[in-house]
Protein backbone atom coordinates (compact mmCIF):
# COMPACT_ATOMS: atom_id res chain seq x y z
CA UNK A 1 0.00 0.00 0.00
CA UNK A 2 1.46 3.47 -0.77
CA UNK A 3 1.66 5.56 2.46
CA UNK A 4 1.39 9.04 1.04
CA UNK A 5 -0.90 10.96 3.59
CA UNK A 6 -3.81 12.06 0.55
CA UNK A 7 -4.01 8.22 -0.54
CA UNK A 8 -3.98 6.89 3.08
CA UNK A 9 -7.20 8.79 3.78
CA UNK A 10 -8.88 8.16 0.63
CA UNK A 11 -8.43 4.31 1.58
CA UNK A 12 -9.54 4.67 4.69
CA UNK A 13 -13.10 6.57 4.19
CA UNK A 14 -13.58 4.03 1.18
CA UNK A 15 -16.86 1.92 0.66
CA UNK A 16 -15.20 -1.39 1.59
CA UNK A 17 -14.02 0.01 5.00
CA UNK A 18 -16.98 2.51 5.91
CA UNK A 19 -18.91 -0.18 7.98
CA UNK A 20 -15.62 -0.85 9.51
CA UNK A 21 -14.73 3.02 10.72
CA UNK A 22 -18.26 2.99 12.01
CA UNK A 23 -17.66 0.44 14.08
CA UNK A 24 -14.20 1.70 15.31
CA UNK A 25 -15.20 4.47 17.60
CA UNK A 26 -16.15 3.36 21.08
CA UNK A 27 -14.39 5.16 23.19
CA UNK A 28 -13.09 2.19 25.67
CA UNK A 29 -11.70 -0.33 22.58
CA UNK A 30 -9.06 0.97 20.62
CA UNK A 31 -8.82 -0.27 17.10
CA UNK A 32 -6.00 -0.36 14.50
CA UNK A 33 -4.99 -2.14 10.98
CA UNK A 34 -1.13 -2.86 9.64
CA UNK A 35 0.03 -3.54 6.53
CA UNK A 36 2.33 -6.87 5.77
CA UNK A 37 5.48 -4.68 6.45
CA UNK A 38 4.32 -4.40 9.64
CA UNK A 39 3.67 -0.90 9.63
CA UNK A 40 0.29 0.60 11.27
CA UNK A 41 -1.55 1.93 8.62
CA UNK A 42 -4.60 3.14 10.84
CA UNK A 43 -6.00 3.66 14.47
CA UNK A 44 -9.38 4.35 15.12
CA UNK A 45 -10.06 7.93 17.07
CA UNK A 46 -10.47 5.95 20.24
CA UNK A 47 -7.44 5.58 19.95
CA UNK A 48 -6.29 9.30 19.52
CA UNK A 49 -8.19 9.95 21.93
CA UNK A 50 -6.71 7.73 24.12
CA UNK A 51 -2.95 8.83 23.44
CA UNK A 52 -3.38 12.70 22.90
CA UNK A 53 -1.92 12.69 20.06
CA UNK A 54 -2.46 13.70 16.05
CA UNK A 55 -3.27 10.21 13.95
CA UNK A 56 -0.16 10.80 12.24
CA UNK A 57 2.20 10.61 14.84
CA UNK A 58 0.50 6.99 15.35
CA UNK A 59 1.23 5.41 11.96
CA UNK A 60 4.51 3.40 10.77
CA UNK A 61 6.15 2.55 14.21
CA UNK A 62 5.20 5.74 15.75
CA UNK A 63 2.17 3.88 17.98
CA UNK A 64 5.33 2.00 19.36
CA UNK A 65 6.63 5.83 21.11
CA UNK A 66 3.78 5.30 23.60
CA UNK A 67 4.57 1.38 24.62
CA UNK A 68 6.49 1.54 28.22
CA UNK A 69 10.22 1.08 27.92
CA UNK A 70 10.22 -2.02 29.71
CA UNK A 71 7.60 -4.21 27.39
CA UNK A 72 8.49 -2.86 23.89
CA UNK A 73 11.37 -5.11 22.94
CA UNK A 74 9.12 -7.93 24.42
CA UNK A 75 6.15 -6.44 22.35
CA UNK A 76 8.16 -6.01 18.96
CA UNK A 77 9.33 -9.63 19.31
CA UNK A 78 5.91 -10.99 19.66
CA UNK A 79 4.47 -9.21 16.88
CA UNK A 80 7.23 -10.32 14.48
CA UNK A 81 6.72 -13.59 15.17
CA UNK A 82 3.56 -13.86 14.91
CA UNK A 83 3.84 -11.84 11.40
CA UNK A 84 6.54 -14.10 10.24
CA UNK A 85 4.15 -16.89 11.03
CA UNK A 86 0.98 -15.50 10.02
CA UNK A 87 -0.53 -16.29 13.31
CA UNK A 88 -2.86 -14.06 15.31
CA UNK A 89 -1.26 -13.22 18.33
CA UNK A 90 -2.62 -11.50 22.14
CA UNK A 91 0.45 -9.46 23.65
CA UNK A 92 -0.38 -7.65 26.71
CA UNK A 93 1.67 -4.66 28.01
CA UNK A 94 1.66 -1.26 29.09
CA UNK A 95 0.68 1.92 27.01
CA UNK A 96 0.51 5.62 28.06
CA UNK A 97 -2.56 7.38 28.39
CA UNK A 98 -2.96 11.48 27.30
CA UNK A 99 -2.72 12.09 30.89
CA UNK A 100 0.37 10.47 31.70
CA UNK A 101 -0.42 7.21 33.18
CA UNK A 102 0.44 3.64 31.97
CA UNK A 103 -2.41 1.55 31.75
CA UNK A 104 -2.18 -2.11 31.06
CA UNK A 105 -3.48 -3.50 27.73
CA UNK A 106 -4.12 -6.66 26.15
CA UNK A 107 -3.82 -6.30 21.95
CA UNK A 108 -5.17 -8.84 19.97
CA UNK A 109 -4.04 -9.48 16.24
CA UNK A 110 -5.78 -11.23 13.39
CA UNK A 111 -4.45 -11.60 9.80
CA UNK A 112 -6.38 -10.10 7.36
CA UNK A 113 -5.98 -11.38 3.60
CA UNK A 114 -6.15 -9.42 -0.20
CA UNK A 115 -8.66 -10.02 -2.39
CA UNK A 116 -6.39 -12.89 -3.70
CA UNK A 117 -6.07 -14.58 -0.71
CA UNK A 118 -2.32 -12.63 0.31
CA UNK A 119 -1.24 -12.24 4.08
CA UNK A 120 -2.19 -8.09 3.93
CA UNK A 121 -1.54 -7.44 7.46
CA UNK A 122 -3.31 -7.41 10.77
CA UNK A 123 -6.65 -5.86 12.90
CA UNK A 124 -6.50 -5.44 15.82
CA UNK A 125 -8.09 -4.71 18.96
CA UNK A 126 -6.52 -3.21 22.32
CA UNK A 127 -8.98 -3.35 25.70
CA UNK A 128 -7.35 -2.27 28.77
CA UNK A 129 -7.02 -4.69 31.04
CA UNK A 130 -5.63 -2.20 34.36
CA UNK A 131 -8.14 -3.21 36.45
CA UNK A 132 -7.01 -6.70 36.50
CA UNK A 133 -3.48 -5.91 36.56
CA UNK A 134 -3.59 -3.19 39.81
CA UNK A 135 -6.03 -4.53 42.04
CA UNK A 136 -8.38 -2.44 40.68
CA UNK A 137 -11.53 -4.79 40.34
CA UNK A 138 -11.09 -5.92 43.66
CA UNK A 139 -11.98 -2.51 44.85
CA UNK A 140 -14.09 -2.21 42.38
CA UNK A 141 -16.27 -5.29 43.72
CA UNK A 142 -16.06 -3.70 47.24
CA UNK A 143 -17.80 -0.56 46.10
CA UNK A 144 -20.47 -2.90 44.31
CA UNK A 145 -21.18 -4.52 48.11
CA UNK A 146 -20.90 -0.86 49.60
CA UNK A 147 -23.60 0.92 47.58
CA UNK A 148 -26.15 -2.74 48.29
CA UNK A 149 -25.37 -2.01 52.08
CA UNK A 150 -25.64 1.60 51.70
CA UNK A 151 -28.95 0.83 50.27
CA UNK A 152 -30.52 -0.69 52.66
CA UNK A 153 -29.57 1.31 55.76
CA UNK A 154 -32.03 4.30 56.93
CA UNK A 155 -28.93 6.18 57.31
CA UNK A 156 -28.03 8.75 55.38
CA UNK A 157 -25.42 7.53 52.87
CA UNK A 158 -24.17 9.48 49.41
CA UNK A 159 -21.32 8.64 47.55
CA UNK A 160 -18.58 11.83 46.45
CA UNK A 161 -15.85 11.81 44.15
CA UNK A 162 -12.41 14.05 44.21
CA UNK A 163 -14.59 16.84 43.70
CA UNK A 164 -17.60 16.69 45.91
CA UNK A 165 -19.49 15.48 43.12
CA UNK A 166 -22.27 13.09 44.39
CA UNK A 167 -21.74 9.61 42.27
CA UNK A 168 -24.99 7.81 44.49
CA UNK A 169 -26.96 8.94 47.19
CA UNK A 170 -29.60 6.86 49.25
CA UNK A 171 -33.48 7.91 50.01
CA UNK A 172 -31.80 9.09 53.28
CA UNK A 173 -30.24 12.24 51.60
CA UNK A 174 -33.30 12.88 49.23
CA UNK A 175 -35.64 12.99 51.90
CA UNK A 176 -33.08 15.26 54.37
CA UNK A 177 -32.30 17.56 51.53
CA UNK A 178 -36.04 17.07 49.57
CA UNK A 179 -34.16 16.63 46.62
CA UNK A 180 -34.43 13.35 43.97
CA UNK A 181 -31.88 10.93 43.68
CA UNK A 182 -31.40 12.24 40.00
CA UNK A 183 -31.07 15.95 40.88
CA UNK A 184 -28.15 15.19 43.51
CA UNK A 185 -25.74 12.77 40.92
CA UNK A 186 -23.24 15.13 39.69
CA UNK A 187 -24.35 17.94 42.21
CA UNK A 188 -21.43 19.19 44.40
CA UNK A 189 -23.30 18.54 47.83
CA UNK A 190 -21.20 20.31 50.25
CA UNK A 191 -21.26 23.72 47.95
CA UNK A 192 -23.92 24.22 47.23
CA UNK A 193 -26.70 23.11 50.76
CA UNK A 194 -23.99 23.93 53.12
CA UNK A 195 -25.41 26.61 55.39
CA UNK A 196 -24.24 30.25 55.19
CA UNK A 197 -22.79 30.19 58.60
CA UNK A 198 -20.83 27.06 57.79
CA UNK A 199 -19.62 27.60 54.51
CA UNK A 200 -15.79 28.00 56.37
CA UNK A 201 -16.23 23.48 56.36
CA UNK A 202 -16.14 23.82 52.19
CA UNK A 203 -12.36 25.09 52.79
CA UNK A 204 -11.48 22.81 55.10
CA UNK A 205 -13.25 19.58 52.81
CA UNK A 206 -11.97 20.52 49.69
CA UNK A 207 -8.86 23.27 49.25
CA UNK A 208 -9.01 24.49 46.00
CA UNK A 209 -12.46 22.21 45.26
CA UNK A 210 -10.13 18.79 45.24
CA UNK A 211 -10.25 17.21 48.31
CA UNK A 212 -8.39 17.14 51.48
CA UNK A 213 -5.36 14.73 51.66
CA UNK A 214 -6.39 14.69 55.20
CA UNK A 215 -10.19 14.34 55.02
CA UNK A 216 -11.73 14.22 58.56
CA UNK A 217 -12.95 10.26 59.60
CA UNK A 218 -15.99 12.53 61.48
CA UNK A 219 -17.40 15.61 61.10
CA UNK A 220 -20.17 17.74 61.58
CA UNK A 221 -22.64 19.79 58.86
CA UNK A 222 -25.15 22.17 58.46
CA UNK A 223 -27.14 21.49 55.48
CA UNK A 224 -29.99 23.91 53.58
CA UNK A 225 -32.90 21.55 52.09
CA UNK A 226 -34.68 22.73 49.03
CA UNK A 227 -37.17 24.36 51.10
CA UNK A 228 -34.55 26.30 53.19
CA UNK A 229 -34.43 24.07 56.14
CA UNK A 230 -31.65 23.82 58.60
CA UNK A 231 -30.71 20.66 58.81
CA UNK A 232 -27.46 19.34 61.23
CA UNK A 233 -25.73 16.04 60.10
CA UNK A 234 -23.15 13.98 61.43
CA UNK A 235 -20.78 12.40 59.48
CA UNK A 236 -18.19 9.64 59.34
CA UNK A 237 -15.90 9.34 56.06
CA UNK A 238 -14.35 6.59 54.44
CA UNK A 239 -11.91 7.44 51.65
CA UNK A 240 -11.46 4.65 49.09
CA UNK A 241 -7.97 4.92 46.68
CA UNK A 242 -6.66 3.74 43.61
CA UNK A 243 -3.51 1.89 43.28
CA UNK A 244 -1.33 5.14 43.07
CA UNK A 245 -3.24 6.26 46.44
CA UNK A 246 -5.37 8.80 44.33
CA UNK A 247 -8.16 9.25 45.96
CA UNK A 248 -11.15 7.54 43.97
CA UNK A 249 -14.33 8.30 46.03
CA UNK A 250 -15.35 9.01 50.02
CA UNK A 251 -18.19 7.40 51.38
CA UNK A 252 -20.11 9.50 53.61
CA UNK A 253 -22.82 7.97 56.00
CA UNK A 254 -24.47 10.65 58.42
CA UNK A 255 -27.34 10.86 61.35
CA UNK A 256 -29.58 13.99 61.22
CA UNK A 257 -28.94 15.15 64.88
CA UNK A 258 -30.80 18.44 64.19
CA UNK A 259 -33.36 17.53 66.59
CA UNK A 260 -30.29 16.27 69.21
CA UNK A 261 -29.42 20.27 68.75
CA UNK A 262 -32.32 21.82 69.71
CA UNK A 263 -32.82 20.00 72.78
CA UNK A 264 -29.37 20.85 73.72
CA UNK A 265 -30.51 24.34 73.53
CA UNK A 266 -33.38 23.92 75.19
CA UNK A 267 -32.35 21.35 77.97
CA UNK A 268 -32.18 23.43 80.64
CA UNK A 269 -35.46 25.12 80.70
CA UNK A 270 -37.98 22.25 78.98
CA UNK A 271 -38.87 19.84 81.62
CA UNK A 272 -41.56 18.15 79.43
CA UNK A 273 -39.09 17.19 76.27
CA UNK A 274 -36.45 16.05 79.09
CA UNK A 275 -38.28 13.37 79.51
CA UNK A 276 -40.68 12.98 76.51
CA UNK A 277 -37.30 12.56 73.96
CA UNK A 278 -35.84 9.01 73.08
CA UNK A 279 -32.25 10.55 73.93
CA UNK A 280 -30.97 9.97 77.32
CA UNK A 281 -30.24 12.69 78.91
CA UNK A 282 -28.54 13.43 81.82
CA UNK A 283 -27.94 16.94 84.41
CA UNK A 284 -24.77 17.26 86.58
CA UNK A 285 -23.30 19.40 89.03
CA UNK A 286 -20.32 21.35 89.13
CA UNK A 287 -18.99 18.72 91.46
CA UNK A 288 -20.20 15.59 88.63
CA UNK A 289 -22.90 14.34 91.11
CA UNK A 290 -25.76 13.69 88.97
CA UNK A 291 -28.66 15.25 89.77
CA UNK A 292 -31.19 14.56 86.94
CA UNK A 293 -31.67 11.81 84.66
CA UNK A 294 -34.88 10.83 82.41
CA UNK A 295 -36.68 8.08 81.43
CA UNK A 296 -34.65 7.24 78.42
CA UNK A 297 -31.84 7.06 80.14
CA UNK A 298 -32.72 4.45 82.47
CA UNK A 299 -34.23 2.43 79.69
CA UNK A 300 -30.61 2.75 77.99
CA UNK A 301 -28.25 1.83 81.08
CA UNK A 302 -30.28 0.05 82.68
CA UNK A 303 -29.94 2.21 86.06
CA UNK A 304 -32.74 3.58 87.94
CA UNK A 305 -33.38 7.14 88.60
CA UNK A 306 -32.41 6.33 92.08
CA UNK A 307 -29.34 4.15 91.16
CA UNK A 308 -28.12 7.11 89.24
CA UNK A 309 -29.25 10.47 91.42
CA UNK A 310 -25.73 11.20 93.66
CA UNK A 311 -23.74 8.97 91.56
CA UNK A 312 -21.20 10.43 89.05
CA UNK A 313 -21.28 9.39 84.96
CA UNK A 314 -17.74 7.64 85.44
CA UNK A 315 -20.11 4.75 86.82
CA UNK A 316 -21.39 4.15 82.91
CA UNK A 317 -17.47 4.17 81.69
CA UNK A 318 -16.74 0.90 79.53
CA UNK A 319 -12.83 0.63 80.10
CA UNK A 320 -12.17 0.90 76.10
CA UNK A 321 -10.61 4.73 76.51
CA UNK A 322 -7.50 5.77 77.92
CA UNK A 323 -7.60 8.25 80.30
CA UNK A 324 -6.30 10.89 77.61
CA UNK A 325 -9.50 10.34 75.85
CA UNK A 326 -11.45 12.10 78.51
CA UNK A 327 -8.42 14.43 79.18
CA UNK A 328 -9.07 16.09 75.40
CA UNK A 329 -13.02 15.73 76.47
CA UNK A 330 -12.92 18.10 79.26
CA UNK A 331 -10.30 20.54 77.59
CA UNK A 332 -12.53 20.88 74.59
CA UNK A 333 -15.51 21.45 76.88
CA UNK A 334 -13.91 23.76 79.38
CA UNK A 335 -12.59 25.65 75.97
CA UNK A 336 -15.72 25.88 74.66
CA UNK A 337 -18.70 24.70 76.79
CA UNK A 338 -19.52 21.97 74.63
CA UNK A 339 -18.40 18.57 73.52
CA UNK A 340 -19.71 15.44 71.31
CA UNK A 341 -18.67 12.25 70.13
CA UNK A 342 -18.80 8.62 69.74
CA UNK A 343 -18.03 6.56 72.98
CA UNK A 344 -18.31 3.18 74.10
CA UNK A 345 -19.60 2.86 77.57
CA UNK A 346 -21.61 -0.31 79.82
CA UNK A 347 -25.11 -0.76 80.81
CA UNK A 348 -26.11 -1.97 83.99
CA UNK A 349 -26.15 -5.81 83.29
CA UNK A 350 -22.50 -5.25 81.62
CA UNK A 351 -22.72 -5.21 78.18
CA UNK A 352 -20.83 -2.38 76.59
CA UNK A 353 -22.28 -0.60 73.71
CA UNK A 354 -21.68 2.61 71.46
CA UNK A 355 -23.25 5.95 71.64
CA UNK A 356 -23.18 9.01 70.50
CA UNK A 357 -23.06 11.70 73.24
CA UNK A 358 -23.44 15.94 73.21
CA UNK A 359 -22.42 17.31 76.50
CA UNK A 360 -23.20 21.25 77.02
CA UNK A 361 -22.03 23.27 79.74
CA UNK A 362 -25.07 25.45 81.48
CA UNK A 363 -24.60 29.35 82.53
CA UNK A 364 -26.72 31.67 84.63
CA UNK A 365 -27.80 34.99 83.16
CA UNK A 366 -24.42 36.19 84.96
CA UNK A 367 -22.21 33.36 82.83
CA UNK A 368 -22.18 31.53 85.76
CA UNK A 369 -21.28 27.32 85.02
CA UNK A 370 -23.68 25.82 87.10
CA UNK A 371 -24.38 22.90 85.22
CA UNK A 372 -23.59 20.08 82.39
CA UNK A 373 -25.93 18.08 80.31
CA UNK A 374 -25.32 15.13 78.46
CA UNK A 375 -27.31 13.98 76.05
CA UNK A 376 -26.93 10.68 73.93
CA UNK A 377 -27.93 7.69 72.53
CA UNK A 378 -27.17 4.15 71.26
CA UNK A 379 -25.73 4.53 67.94
CA UNK A 380 -24.58 0.71 67.47
CA UNK A 381 -26.36 0.59 63.70
CA UNK A 382 -24.09 3.18 62.59
CA UNK A 383 -21.35 1.68 64.01
CA UNK A 384 -21.74 -1.55 62.46
CA UNK A 385 -22.08 0.08 59.02
CA UNK A 386 -19.17 1.79 59.70
CA UNK A 387 -17.10 -1.15 60.41
CA UNK A 388 -18.56 -3.07 57.52
CA UNK A 389 -17.58 -0.45 55.30
CA UNK A 390 -14.07 0.04 56.44
CA UNK A 391 -14.03 -4.10 55.96
CA UNK A 392 -14.90 -3.44 52.70
CA UNK A 393 -12.61 -0.27 51.74
CA UNK A 394 -9.15 -1.75 53.36
CA UNK A 395 -9.28 -5.73 52.83
CA UNK A 396 -9.44 -8.52 50.18
CA UNK A 397 -12.87 -10.20 50.43
CA UNK A 398 -11.45 -13.39 49.20
CA UNK A 399 -8.42 -13.87 51.71
CA UNK A 400 -9.32 -11.25 54.33
CA UNK A 401 -6.34 -10.01 53.62
CA UNK A 402 -5.17 -5.83 53.46
CA UNK A 403 -5.74 -4.70 50.08
CA UNK A 404 -3.71 -2.32 48.89
CA UNK A 405 -5.45 0.28 50.03
CA UNK A 406 -4.48 -0.81 53.31
CA UNK A 407 -1.10 -1.66 52.44
CA UNK A 408 0.00 2.20 51.24
CA UNK A 409 -1.22 3.61 54.65
CA UNK A 410 0.77 1.32 56.52
CA UNK A 411 3.54 2.11 54.11
CA UNK A 412 3.47 5.36 55.13
CA UNK A 413 3.46 5.17 58.57
CA UNK A 414 6.00 2.51 58.30
CA UNK A 415 8.13 5.12 56.14
CA UNK A 416 6.98 8.07 59.15
CA UNK A 417 8.85 5.86 61.58
CA UNK A 418 11.93 4.49 59.84
CA UNK A 419 12.89 8.82 59.47
CA UNK A 420 12.20 9.15 63.03
CA UNK A 421 14.12 5.94 64.28
CA UNK A 422 16.54 5.81 61.05
CA UNK A 423 15.48 2.33 60.46
CA UNK A 424 14.34 0.69 57.04
CA UNK A 425 11.59 -0.46 55.40
CA UNK A 426 11.23 -3.56 53.47
CA UNK A 427 8.77 -4.59 50.58
CA UNK A 428 8.56 -7.89 49.18
CA UNK A 429 6.33 -8.71 46.12
CA UNK A 430 5.41 -11.75 45.42
CA UNK A 431 3.78 -13.88 42.32
CA UNK A 432 2.76 -17.35 42.44
CA UNK A 433 3.96 -19.12 39.68
CA UNK A 434 2.44 -21.28 37.25
CA UNK A 435 -1.04 -19.52 38.96
CA UNK A 436 -2.60 -19.25 35.39
CA UNK A 437 -2.21 -23.14 34.83
CA UNK A 438 -4.08 -24.22 38.05
CA UNK A 439 -6.92 -21.68 36.90
CA UNK A 440 -7.00 -23.12 33.37
CA UNK A 441 -6.75 -27.14 34.47
CA UNK A 442 -8.79 -26.66 37.57
CA UNK A 443 -11.34 -23.85 37.61
CA UNK A 444 -11.21 -20.53 39.27
CA UNK A 445 -12.54 -22.12 42.17
CA UNK A 446 -9.39 -24.47 42.85
CA UNK A 447 -7.30 -21.06 42.18
CA UNK A 448 -9.35 -19.19 45.05
CA UNK A 449 -8.40 -22.20 47.24
CA UNK A 450 -4.84 -21.69 46.33
CA UNK A 451 -4.62 -18.56 46.92
CA UNK A 452 -6.34 -19.07 50.71
CA UNK A 453 -3.82 -21.29 51.25
CA UNK A 454 -1.11 -19.35 50.38
CA UNK A 455 -2.37 -16.16 52.28
CA UNK A 456 -2.55 -18.25 55.07
CA UNK A 457 0.88 -19.45 55.08
CA UNK A 458 2.35 -16.40 54.74
CA UNK A 459 0.66 -14.59 57.90
CA UNK A 460 1.90 -18.11 59.94
CA UNK A 461 5.36 -17.21 58.76
CA UNK A 462 5.94 -13.21 59.55
CA UNK A 463 5.69 -10.89 62.38
CA UNK A 464 2.67 -9.81 63.73
CA UNK A 465 3.77 -6.04 62.84
CA UNK A 466 4.31 -7.19 59.70
CA UNK A 467 1.59 -6.63 56.54
CA UNK A 468 0.58 -9.22 54.24
CA UNK A 469 -1.51 -7.85 51.65
CA UNK A 470 -3.58 -8.86 48.47
CA UNK A 471 -3.02 -6.69 44.97
CA UNK A 472 -5.07 -8.66 42.59
CA UNK A 473 -4.85 -11.95 40.97
CA UNK A 474 -2.04 -13.99 42.58
CA UNK A 475 0.56 -10.98 43.53
CA UNK A 476 1.02 -9.90 47.07
CA UNK A 477 3.22 -8.29 48.95
CA UNK A 478 4.70 -8.11 52.71
CA UNK A 479 5.72 -5.09 54.45
CA UNK A 480 8.35 -5.50 56.70
CA UNK A 481 8.73 -2.23 59.01
CA UNK A 482 11.64 -1.64 61.77
CA UNK A 483 14.46 -3.26 59.66
CA UNK A 484 18.04 -3.38 61.24
CA UNK A 485 20.21 -5.26 58.20
CA UNK A 486 18.74 -6.42 55.05
CA UNK A 487 20.03 -9.99 56.30
CA UNK A 488 16.60 -9.99 58.62
CA UNK A 489 14.75 -9.06 55.18
CA UNK A 490 16.95 -12.27 53.31
CA UNK A 491 15.55 -14.47 56.04
CA UNK A 492 12.14 -13.62 55.89
CA UNK A 493 12.17 -14.10 51.89
CA UNK A 494 13.35 -17.71 52.71
CA UNK A 495 11.09 -18.47 55.37
CA UNK A 496 8.24 -17.58 52.87
CA UNK A 497 9.97 -19.42 50.06
CA UNK A 498 9.89 -22.55 52.45
CA UNK A 499 6.64 -22.01 53.36
CA UNK A 500 5.02 -21.72 50.28
CA UNK A 501 6.88 -24.50 48.04
CA UNK A 502 5.16 -27.38 49.37
CA UNK A 503 1.98 -28.69 47.71
CA UNK A 504 -1.37 -27.78 48.00
CA UNK A 505 -4.35 -30.70 48.25
CA UNK A 506 -6.82 -29.11 45.39
CA UNK A 507 -9.74 -30.51 43.64
CA UNK A 508 -8.10 -34.01 45.02
CA UNK A 509 -4.52 -33.15 43.02
CA UNK A 510 -1.43 -32.63 44.85
CA UNK A 511 -0.47 -28.92 43.44
CA UNK A 512 2.80 -27.09 43.47
CA UNK A 513 3.00 -23.39 43.17
CA UNK A 514 6.22 -21.65 44.00
CA UNK A 515 6.44 -17.90 44.98
CA UNK A 516 8.30 -15.33 42.88
CA UNK A 517 9.81 -12.70 45.27
CA UNK A 518 11.37 -9.61 44.63
CA UNK A 519 12.53 -6.86 47.33
CA UNK A 520 13.11 -3.17 47.03
CA UNK A 521 14.55 -1.53 50.66
CA UNK A 522 13.72 2.10 51.84
CA UNK A 523 15.34 4.24 51.25
CA UNK A 524 17.84 2.74 50.02
CA UNK A 525 16.39 1.83 46.71
CA UNK A 526 13.87 5.16 46.98
CA UNK A 527 11.81 7.26 49.00
CA UNK A 528 8.99 7.44 47.37
CA UNK A 529 5.84 4.81 47.82
CA UNK A 530 5.11 4.08 44.22
CA UNK A 531 9.02 3.58 43.24
CA UNK A 532 9.42 1.17 45.92
CA UNK A 533 6.40 -0.92 44.82
CA UNK A 534 7.88 -0.84 41.18
CA UNK A 535 11.06 -1.69 42.18
CA UNK A 536 9.84 -4.81 44.12
CA UNK A 537 7.71 -5.81 41.01
CA UNK A 538 10.38 -5.35 39.07
CA UNK A 539 12.76 -7.36 41.16
CA UNK A 540 10.34 -10.33 40.99
CA UNK A 541 9.72 -10.07 37.29
CA UNK A 542 13.48 -10.80 37.23
CA UNK A 543 13.13 -14.05 39.46
CA UNK A 544 10.70 -15.22 36.60
CA UNK A 545 12.98 -14.57 33.87
CA UNK A 546 15.63 -16.06 35.76
CA UNK A 547 13.93 -19.76 36.71
CA UNK A 548 11.31 -18.65 39.29
CA UNK A 549 11.16 -20.18 43.25
CA UNK A 550 13.43 -17.90 44.24
CA UNK A 551 13.74 -13.98 45.50
CA UNK A 552 15.94 -10.89 44.31
CA UNK A 553 16.94 -7.36 45.77
CA UNK A 554 16.24 -4.90 43.41
CA UNK A 555 19.79 -3.62 43.81
CA UNK A 556 20.81 -6.92 42.33
CA UNK A 557 21.35 -8.77 45.63
CA UNK A 558 20.86 -12.69 44.49
CA UNK A 559 20.17 -15.51 47.57
CA UNK A 560 22.98 -17.57 48.40
CA UNK A 561 23.00 -20.67 46.17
Amino acid sequence: MNKSGPQTDQHSFSDVDANFHLLAFPARLLVWTSDAAGLCDFVSPSWTDFTGRDRSQELGLGWLDRVHPEDREVLVRGVDEARGSREPFQLLYRYLREDGVFRWFVNQGMPRSTPQGDFAGYLGLCFDVSAYQGGEAELEQSARLMISLLKQTRLIAVVLDAHGHVQFSNGGLSRLLKRSGVELVGCKLFERHLAAGNRDLLELLYPESTQNAHFPAEFESELLASDDQSHHVSWHAVVLREGAGRVKCTVLIGEDVTDLHREETHAALCARAFEATDHAMVVTGMDGAIISVNTAFTRLTGYSRDEALGNNPRMLKSGRHEQAFYEHMWATLLASDHWHGDVWDRRKDGSIYPKYLSISAIRNPSGQLTHYVGIFYDNSERRTVEERLDRLAHFDALTGMPNRCLLLDRLDQAIERAIRLGSKVALLYLDLDHFKQVNDTLGHGAGDELLKGAALRMRANVRAVDTVARLGGDEFVVLVPDIAQIEDVAIVARKLLEALTPTYELEGRAVVSTPSIGISIYPDDSRDMDELLKHADTAMYQVKQSGRSNYRFFNGASPPQ
